[in-house]
């Protein structure tokens, strides 16, 4: 029942986002018939296959309670949704939703599991990032499917045929790729963007220390998150070399400085050295930061 699975519920972005805007313009709860009706899947064709495929993608993200459905079927988008932060509303629902769950399940379950394995695999990798200056690349002559796989191997690695191809997808719509060159480079700064108001928590300014500490809980994908906690051993016994305790991940570096250039975060050297940490520029310059001060976004 994997959501990067195209034969599995859930797998569907196009459903995802049709239902979800079909609930936000309604602006009201709506039966499944009414949804049904809005988008006519049995005017599809093979309208009994379209049909089912609709019905599955529904129930499965209200099954993670993506949307709300009360004891009389009628169903409603949670208060504050938008169009515009869906992405951000799934990726906090599913790490949310990974809370409770052992770490075997994090290992080997097979429901949102498989985005989060492969994709917490890439992360940890420079190669795919713009200081690596290699591309994700899809398909059959494709590097995509070795670059999870290499250090996925057995029943976590990713299928070419029905699930490479929607896990980058799901990457990039929740903000953990970015498209480039006809392919991928591994980039989390849309992913962090929304994260910023909770990781600060009403203060303008931490060490940077606590930033990634406070950040990793929000996204456990990330550097010191539980699921890199978790993968990072065993991707170190298949020949993967961790980065030096204080010393930020390349595709973690790029993310940050990127939030820098558009002004949502702003660095400083802290005057304790032994503080500091190394941020690691695409043109391979180290810059050692102490401190991370929060711009909170300006709405007009």
């Amino acid at each position: 029942m994997s959501m990067v699975n195209n034969a599995h519920p859930g797998s569907s972005l196009s459903l995802l986002h049709l239902i979800d805007r079909v609930l936000l313009r309604r602006d009201r709860s709506i039966s499944r018939s009414e949804i049904s009706e809005a988008l006519r899947p049995e005017l599809l064709p093979k309208s009994d296959g379209a049909k089912k495929r609709f019905e599955e993608n529904l129930v499965f993200w209200i099954k993670e309670g993506l949307w709300s459905e009360d004891d009389k079927g009628m169903i409603s988008a949670p208060a504050g949704a938008t169009e515009k932060n869906l992405p951000a509303r799934v990726l906090a629902l599913i790490i949310s939703n990974s809370r409770a769950a052992s770490d075997q399940t994090i290992l080997d379950d097979k429901r949102v599991e498989p985005f989060f394995r492969a994709m917490t695999c890439l992360l940890a990798q420079q190669a795919f990032t713009f200081m690596g200056g290699a591309i994700l690349e899809s398909g059959k002559s494709g590097n995509a499917q070795e670059a999870v796989n290499t250090w996925l191997p057995g029943d976590r690695s990713l299928n070419l045929s029905n699930e490479l191809t929607v896990f980058l997808q799901y990457g990039d719509f929740l903000g953990f790729l970015e498209p480039f060159n006809n392919g991928y480079i591994v980039d989390p700064t849309r992913a962090i963007e929304p994260c910023l108001d909770t990781v600060f928590g009403g203060e303008d300014k931490l060490s940077l220390m606590k930033f990634i500490a406070r950040l990793s809980e929000e996204i456990p994908l990330l550097d010191g998150g539980r699921f890199r906690n978790l993968l990072e051993p065993l991707m170190q016994e298949l020949g993967w070399h961790p980065q030096d305790k204080n010393r930020v991940s390349p595709a973690l570096s790029h993310a940050l400085v990127r939030l820098e250039n558009t002004f949502r975060l702003r660095f400083d050297k802290a005057s304790d050295d032994k503080n500091s940490m190394q941020l690691e520029l695409p043109n391979g310059v180290v810059r050692y930061i102490g401190e991370v001060f929060y711009v909170p976004e300006v709405t007009v």
